[in-house]
């Protein structure tokens, strides 16, 4: 039963999809109606995560679903299953969609092709998170494609058919990287492999594994949106309309999740040894994000820098294969997925007023003053965010195992401290507005509140109890890796 709620979850959005471009619904009709599937989807795979928590899930921490594509010649099933860590993060995506369709309310009264390419991501995302076979993964990576580009080409300030173009080639390219390793290093292809390559003589050779170990990294760096693929991601937060941004903040999910589901499994030996270069790339990474974090003169540069701060810890953590690294970059990945559309969701609510009142007159706008808070909160990656402990697992991961990585880690946060003190984080170190404008200032409207409310306190609550989310993760990722022969 719980396997099915997850199948559903997972394809009903693509009946919004259908509904967008065949279906009776336009305008508010079709609103609502997509608003309703996609809070059918969230309850779903609410029924998933509560079943980790009540013990009604076994079969090693994992719940399966219905196959969908038959067992021969595949070697097992090729179906869906989610760990306790795909689930969390598939509700997370689908309770930031949820807000999505508040805070985007025209845009999607208005676009029909936006409501349809909504659902399709979702959809694509929650199969990706869910996929047990990496071709099945590919086929929800090549779906994906469509729909982010229905939101990376509208509305960009600048170059707009470039972005188009360079985004819709780069998405190629990690397709095409991760099905040409999927198809020379997965099974049942890999037993094969030998008949494939030949040296004159009859003799076989072997496809190299470093070959294949790069091949799933860039298609993982290309997903993720990460260095250097973070070009799209930054033109990303350049969108004239801040909202369109919101979805694909989700993007990262994509790449991590191949990593974190195919990368050790299908390349043990290979990310042994090639991890501990790996890590210290991404322990200079973090360093760098957090000065770019620091000197970012603008709300949105600074959201483009926290997520790609927060990207550098979550493939520190994957990269010291260990139980605690895991354990940490898993809690930081759910972190990214909900708090950097969190930020991008206030950021918006802020470029819609005519600009900042001075401090005093907060208190007439009491909504819009916790939100800020809350930002402030979540970004700075404060002791009662969950965040914070994410880095910390990540951190103390590195103790005694990597020392020369461990500096830039850990003076990265004196960094983002600094920057919270120097700007408050979003605009509240510019000029108020003069006082005859202060009158046209408003609290958060009803719709910005329903978007907001939500996720702000999911991580408010988990930033209090962190024990809800970090127990049964870390029992999920010990699992995991000790079933690999890893341990910390």
């Amino acid at each position: 039963m719980t396997g099915f709620a997850g199948l559903m979850g997972v394809f009903l959005p693509l009946i919004v999809t259908a509904f967008s471009a065949w279906g009776p619904f336009r305008g508010r009709n079709l609103w609502t109606f997509s608003l309703g599937v996609h809070l059918v989807a969230w309850t779903c795979f609410l029924f998933v995560v509560i079943g980790f928590y009540t013990g009604a899930l076994s079969e090693g921490f994992t719940v399966l679903s219905p196959t969908i594509l038959a067992k021969s010649p595949w070697s097992g099933d090729t179906a869906l299953r989610w760990g306790y860590s795909s689930s969390v993060l598939s509700l997370a995506a689908c309770s930031v969609l949820v807000s999505f369709h508040f805070i985007a309310r025209d845009l999607l009264e208005h676009s029909r092709a936006s409501v349809a390419g909504l659902s399709c991501y979702l959809s694509c995302l929650l199969g990706a998170l869910g996929a047990d076979h990496p071709l099945l993964f590919c086929v929800f990576l090549a779906g994906s494609i469509v729909p982010r580009l229905v939101f990376v080409g509208m509305d960009a300030r600048d170059g707009r058919i470039d972005a188009v173009k360079e985004t819709a080639f780069l998405s190629v390219i990690a397709l095409l990287s991760f099905l040409v390793c999927v198809l020379a290093f997965a099974e049942p292809f890999r037993a094969s492999l030998s008949d494939w390559f030949r040296i004159e003589g009859g003799n076989r050779i072997a496809l190299p594994g470093s070959i294949g170990i790069s091949l799933l990294l860039l298609a993982a760096s290309i997903s993720a949106g990460v260095f250097p693929f973070h070009g799209n991601a930054r033109r990303v937060f350049a969108m004239a309309s801040m909202e369109r941004a919101v979805p694909l903040a989700l993007q990262p999910l994509f790449g991590f999740g191949l990593l974190f589901r195919f990368g050790l499994v299908s390349f043990p030996q290979e990310f042994r040894d090639f991890s501990p270069a790996l890590l210290n790339l991404f322990a200079v990474g973090v360093a760098y994000c957090a000065v770019g974090f620091l000197g970012s003169g603008s709300a949105r540069g600074r959201v483009f820098w926290l997520q790609q701060l927060l990207s550098c810890f979550v493939a520190v953590g994957f990269f010291s294969l260990t139980v605690k690294g895991w354990h940490g970059a898993l809690v930081l990945l759910f972190f990214q997925s909900m708090a950097v559309p969190f930020l991008l969701l206030v950021l918006s609510c802020h470029e819609r007023r005519p600009g900042m009142p001075p401090i005093r007159e907060f208190a007439r706008c009491p909504a819009f003053a916790l939100s800020t808070a809350l930002a402030a909160l979540f970004a700075l990656l404060l002791p009662v965010s969950i965040g914070f402990y994410g880095v910390l697992l990540v951190t103390w991961s590195l103790v005694g195992l990597h020392q020369w990585p461990l500096p830039f880690v850990i003076l990265s946060m004196p960094l983002i401290a600094l920057a919270g003190v120097r700007i408050m984080y979003f605009r509240l170190g510019e000029e108020p507005v003069a006082s005859g404008a202060t009158r046209e200032f408003t609290d958060l409207k009803r719709d910005e509140l329903i978007a907001l409310l939500p996720l702000g306190f999911t991580l408010f609550v988990l930033g209090l109890l962190p024990k809800l989310l970090m127990s049964p993760m870390g029992v999920s990722v010990a699992t995991t890796l000790r079933g690999l022969g890893f341990k910390d």
